[in-house]
């Protein structure tokens, strides 16, 4: 059975601080994690192999026919890549937008906006769906922080992967691998750090973090670990007049269990979990002149996140057929505080509101949003001889989401409450069933085809309930109620031709689909002034690709380039309402994104590695949409993606001591092409919708391994450049155009880790 070959993976035996830059350009020569239990010579023999689960089965990564990014947690940590801005700005095809504390995903250019529909990228955490599967349950896909420390490694699937991985991943996958027992083996590690960022103070940040397996027997492990980590904040609030209000705290753990009595039989357990604060938000306003100040209302900025995970796995071999079942119970409560103010709510209506006598408004907008979510997913794979492999498996989701809103009108002079003009509830129940199915046809010895197809229904069901503040104050209020439905289903499939003129080398199309469910609106009516559809309708993409990775020179030179094409038709938007009071999904016409990704990794002497990417987005709409409530025109760029963007790393590792520890240097440039931000709400608006400029992002990292010590000191962002990843005007629906989200300033720091 594949049980156990699953749970194997390769570390080569290139330096972990070459690893990096050669796992950011998806090739081959890379580590992704350790089974010590391995022999080394085993190891050295394949350090040219990265082995992935990116199509659910153990594959080499250049042997893929999809384009896939694959980076192992300790070398995240080696260069303290520990957040998720960190390391999704720096792949290829992969464009990050930060604001409201939350990390958003924009992979070859799919996306409208941040808080439009459903989630556009799919997110899993050992092949358990993260997050809702609604926008907001979810909060809109946002990208989970997951410690470095508790992953093997992260696998970024670009474009649509609908046939494996359902719903809402019509731009592409995330796949967090986490860290198993191991039978047999009594092991651990501790470690820690600290970091200093320029405007933080003087104040440092910190993580401390401990992992420990223990086999209990000869059939039977466990697994424990946890950490905390601390970041200091670097901006002021000139308004409140406090410092370094955006520091953040994150502690969690895991634990995990295998038990395998068998060859044939294993099951693990595991349990996760985590919680982030952020005590202010990074939003810096540019009428202050400066990178490091903000002037966010009294009480808002704040957030946190709190995630539990749990999962049980069995791997069972039935003779000729593999069996992999998962089941997961997930629960997500999260809560943030934004600052309002400049939205039409508080500009237009406050006023008609409140007493006259008031002179100023400000509006701090409490969030909170939950979901309680059952998901489990059951597939057998096997062989047909030596022509056919397959798999085919069901799955089921079943998803419980509360979302809320309460408006805060406050004196921005001390935040004293004036009142709460608006409050706003939502419950959502989804649904979904799914059966899917993948064979590849091996036609001759070179060349194989491989066909997907997955059907998928939901059901969603929503309770809205309102309470808006009757004018003027202190008017009843008036109350609302609606209970909009939604229902869809959708037939996804992939076709993936592969050649192999030798073994070294591949060539693959593909044809793959993606698709988003629609959903219900809270608040729908038919009123002349305000109308709202109750449902909106499911968005798809549709992906043609061409790519081909290899080995050069005896290994010595790596390649991987793909060329491809997406269609996506009736693409989820949000809208404003006439009033400015609230937003609703609804769907507009074409989109299309087009271009290619380039990776090169050159190895010409031991231990030297130079890598480098190159990746040209062409994301524009192809039909133009206009109201009262939304306004784009054909040819305009989808927010957020950049049309150029690469990377360039040199590492390099050297043997001291004798051969008995070895040093380690690298240094990578990042070049982030200009980028536009969301789409305005109406025509004459057009020209304020924000343009980000291009950046380039330098970092620089030094190591030493010895003994069972590994000390790691890096630089981020060594040039101090204040690179835009978020903000602008209509920054979800906040109308304004002085606040933007900028990279974090240089950081500098040192990692210590010692292995037993």
């Amino acid at each position: 059975m594949n049980t156990k070959k699953t749970r194997l993976t390769r570390i080569s035996a290139l330096p972990l601080s070459g690893c990096v830059a050669l796992c950011l350009a998806g090739l081959p020569g890379t580590a992704l994690a350790q089974d010590q239990s391995q022999d080394q010579n085993e190891v050295n023999q394949n350090s040219n192999e990265i082995i992935v689960t990116a199509q659910k089965r153990e594959e080499r990564l250049r042997d893929v026919p999809v384009p896939v990014t694959a980076v192992g947690g300790a070398d995240l940590l080696a260069t303290n890549q520990t957040k998720a801005q960190d390391f999704f700005s720096s792949v290829p095809g992969v464009n990050l937008q930060f604001q409201n504390n939350r990390a958003q995903l924009a992979i070859r250019g799919i996306t409208t906006s941040p808080v439009t529909g459903n989630p556009v990228v799919g997110f899993v955490i050992d092949d358990v769906p993260y997050g809702s599967s609604t926008g907001q349950g979810g909060l809109f896909g946002a990208a989970p922080d997951i410690d470095p420390s508790e992953l093997a490694r992260v696998e970024v699937l670009r474009g649509p992967q609908g046939t494996l991985y359902g719903a809402s991943s019509i731009g592409g996958l995330v796949k967090y691998v986490t860290i198993q027992p191991k039978l047999g083996i009594l092991e651990g590690s501790v470690g820690g750090g600290v970091q200093l960022v320029r405007g933080g103070g003087q104040t440092l940040g910190y993580s401390a973090r401990g992992a420990i397996n223990v086999p209990l027997g000869d059939d039977f492990a466990i697994r424990a670990s946890a950490f905390t980590r601390e970041e200091p904040g670097y901006i002021d609030n000139v308004r409140t007049g406090e410092d370094d209000i955006n520091s953040s705290r994150v502690t969690g753990g895991r634990l995990s269990a295998l038990w395998e009595p068998s060859d044939s039989f294993a099951l693990t357990l595991g349990a996760m979990y985590q919680v982030r604060d952020i005590y202010g938000s990074s939003n810096v306003d540019a009428r202050t002149g400066s990178f490091y100040e903000q002037t966010d209302q009294l009480g808002s900025g704040r957030s946190q996140s709190e995630i539990q995970m749990y999962r049980a796995q069995i791997e069972a071999d039935l003779g000729a057929v593999d069996l992999t079942s998962i089941t997961a119970f997930s629960r997500s409560t999260n809560y943030d505080n934004q600052d309002f103010t400049a939205s039409p709510l508080t500009v237009f209506l406050f006023p008609a509101i409140f007493p006259p006598t008031i002179p100023e408004f400000g509006n701090v907008l409490l969030q909170t949003y939950d979901v309680d979510k059952i998901s489990h997913e059951t597939r057998f794979a096997g062989s047909i001889g030596d022509m056919f492999d397959w798999i085919v498996g069901g799955f089921y989701t079943h998803e419980k989401g509360n979302y809320t809103i309460d408006t805060f009108a406050i004196n921005p002079l001390d935040g004293d409450v004036y009142g709460v003009p608006v409050v706003w509830r939502d419950d959502i129940k989804y649904q979904e069933y799914a059966a899917f199915a993948n064979v590849t046809a091996q036609l001759t010895d070179r060349f194989d085809i491989q066909f997907g197809g997955r059907y998928s229904r939901n059901d969603q069901e929503m309770t809205h309930r309102e309470w808006f503040q009757g004018l003027p104050y202190p008017a009843d209020p008036f109350y609302s109620t609606t209970n909009p439905e939604a229902s869809g289903e959708a037939f996804t499939y992939q076709i993936a031709p592969r050649f192999k003129p030798t073994p070294d080398h591949m060539i693959y199309g593909r044809l793959a689909t993606g698709y988003r469910p629609g959903g219900p609106n809270a608040g729908c009516n038919d009123d002349p002034v305000e109308p709202v559809p109750c449902e909106f309708k499911p968005d798809k993409t549709v992906n043609y690709e061409l790519g081909a990775k290899g080995e050069l020179l005896d290994g010595v030179m790596s390649y991987d380039v793909s060329l491809f094409h997406i269609d996506w038709t009736d693409i989820q938007i949000t809208q404003v309402s006439s009033l400015g009071t609230f937003t609703f999904n609804s769907n507009a016409g074409m989109a299309r994104s087009r271009g290619f990704e380039l990776a090169l990794e050159v190895r010409p002497t031991d231990g030297l590695t130079l890598a480098g990417w190159y990746a040209f987005v062409d994301a524009t709409l192809q039909e133009g949409f206009a109201s009262e409530a939304l306004f784009a025109e054909e040819g305009d760029r989808l927010p957020f993606s950049s049309r150029h963007s690469g990377r360039f790393s040199v590492d390099y590792e050297t043997p001291i001591a004798a051969g008995d520890a070895f040093a380690m240097f690298g240094a990578s440039a990042t070049y982030v092409g200009e980028r536009k931000g969301e789409f305005v709400p109406f025509p004459a608006a057009a020209p304020l919708r924000a343009s980000y400029p291009g950046y380039v992002q330098f970092d620089a990292h030094a190591g030493l391994d010895f003994d069972n010590w590994n000390v790691n000191l890096f630089v981020q962002n060594l040039t101090n450049k204040h690179g835009v990843i978020g903000g602008g005007f209509y920054n979800q629906s906040t109308f304004n155009e002085n606040w933007f989200n900028y990279t974090q300033p240089r950081t500098v720091g040192i990692n210590v880790a010692y292995d037993f």
